[in-house]
């Protein structure tokens, strides 16, 4: 069903840009005007990105100032700066006039600094001053991405004044949500109250008598943290407040959508040692050479640490070479068991991932503080403990499967068991000492305010390769000495 869904509206968006070409190039604004009255701002802004820039601007210019300025919003970033270069100075200054305050602030961001200043001096004064109060806030503070044009109410009104009020801010294109925001007579937030409490009160009812407290954020909290609090507080508006605790605005829903999209983006690149900075545009507006430097510089350094784990393989197999032939005189080529070392490292791998990933989450979610350091180490022992159990009898079984179908006639089979049993109990250790390093390397890394996405990726593959390899050869050894020791492995006459 989802398949046939994704099909049918890609299949809308693409008769839309379709048509909206043939329209433009007829030149009719009366039929542009009526087609898209038959769609939604979402779906005509896609088309509207995959027009010629010159149609582009026809097609604002075909449109109703206010209309213009609701479609212009749902455009890329790129396009819009691009557009706003190319509009008219009069008519241009209109449409960007009708814009939201955080959604004019948004545009000019990423003007050049002389369209900016033009653009703000025709900009009546109140806009303009909370157009550069959100353009003071960094990227990641909550002011960055408020709304400031929002209906309030004030605590001594009336239900029927309340009511004539949101009316005329409705007018005044002020933003509405299903949750009014509460002040007193100084701007200094009080609480909520929501629509429908306002209209089934009693009219003469005063709003003190009937609003709830809130939760709010303050304009410098992170963006992060307030998507948690949107997440605990179960709500599609938070008020946003300044130290002195006045209204500024709020934040919504949508908002905070795009912040929690950001941030999964911004981590899963980090784990994946991928620059976030290339997470900004989409991928298929982003350039090879920006894909390539966002990704080169950490495959490079993890190909350099993986210089300790080709050491300690170089090394062991001529120790074990010299060791098996020499020593223990036994028929079991080191070509078996140099082959087996891919399996170990490689779960190791995954299995250190997975710890690192679980703690990453827990701790980017604020299920994990410092405090609980050591809980959450104990749980990744035991949870260790229990699948490397798992691992070691389906390992067992894997490998007599797989030496029943590959055995060389001249390797012996006890020789083979105690192979088995050694990789096998290799991969037990490894998987413990792997979920340990990948519990504690993040929670390291939290306590140092390191962002643990960045750390874990290359510290993780680096120690888990080299340990796992020292350990696999190490109990290897260890295991076949004994074998031939106790008599079991018979060995070469000599």
């Amino acid at each position: 069903m989802e398949a046939k869904n994704l099909e049918y509206t890609n299949d809308i968006e693409e008769q839309i840009l379709i048509e909206l070409t043939k329209l433009i190039q007829s030149k009719s604004i009366r039929k542009i005007r009526e087609f898209l009255d038959q769609y939604t701002l979402a779906d005509i802004a896609y088309a509207t990105e995959n027009l010629q820039p010159s149609d582009q601007l026809f097609l604002l210019r075909s449109l109703k100032t206010a209309d213009a300025a609701e479609l212009f919003s749902y455009l890329d970033e790129n396009i819009q700066s691009q557009l706003v270069s190319n509009l008219t100075e009069e008519w241009g200054i209109k449409v960007l006039q009708e814009l939201q305050t955080d959604e004019l602030a948004d545009v000019l961001e990423d003007l050049p600094a002389n369209l900016t200043r033009k653009i703000l001096n025709d900009t009546e004064k109140e806009k303009r001053d909370k157009i550069n109060s959100i353009l003071s806030y960094s990227d990641d503070q909550v002011g960055s991405i408020m709304s400031v044009d929002i209906s309030t109410v004030t605590n001594t009104l009336t239900c029927k004044k309340a009511l004539n009020k949101i009316r005329r801010d409705y007018r005044n294109k002020m933003e509405l949500s299903h949750n009014l925001y509460v002040v007193d007579q100084k701007g200094i937030l009080l609480g909520s109250v929501t629509l429908e409490e306002i209209v089934f009160s009693d009219e003469d009812e005063v709003i003190d008598e009937i609003y709830s407290p809130v939760r709010s954020v303050y304009t410098y909290d992170s963006k992060e943290e307030a998507a948690l609090i949107f997440a605990d507080q179960d709500r599609s508006t938070l008020p946003v407040i300044n130290r002195e605790n006045f209204l500024i605005g709020m934040i919504t829903s949508d908002d905070v959508i795009d912040v929690i999209q950001e941030a999964a983006t911004e981590d899963i690149y980090k784990m994946s040692g991928i620059n976030p900075d290339a997470a900004e545009d989409s991928y298929l507006k982003t350039s090879v050479k920006t894909i390539v430097k966002s990704r080169i510089l950490w495959l490079i350094i993890l190909m350099l640490s993986a210089t300790l784990s080709q050491l300690v393989i170089e090394q062991f197999t001529h120790i074990s070479e010299t060791f098996i032939e020499e020593s223990l005189k036994i028929t079991i080529p080191v070509a078996i068991v140099v082959g087996l070392i891919p399996v170990i490292s490689g779960s190791a791998g995954n299995a250190g991932s997975q710890s690192s990933t679980t703690i990453t989450r827990a701790s980017a979610l604020g299920e994990l503080e410092l405090k609980d350091t050591w809980k959450a180490v104990w749980k990744e022992i035991k949870v260790a403990f229990i699948v490397g159990l798992v691992m070691f009898v389906f390992n067992i079984l894997r490998l007599y499967i797989y030496f029943l179908i590959f055995k060389e006639k001249e390797v012996s089979w006890e020789g083979l068991t105690f192979v088995i049993i050694g990789s096998s109990i290799s991969l037990f250790v490894v998987v413990i000492f792997a979920k340990f390093l990948g519990t504690v390397i993040p929670l390291l890394a939290i306590s140092f305010k390191k962002d643990p996405a960045v750390m874990s990726a290359p510290i993780l593959s680096t120690l888990s390769d080299a340990l796992s390899t020292l350990i696999f050869f190490g109990i290897n050894i260890a295991m076949l000495y004994i074998g031939v020791k106790t008599g079991v492995i018979p060995t070469l006459a000599v």
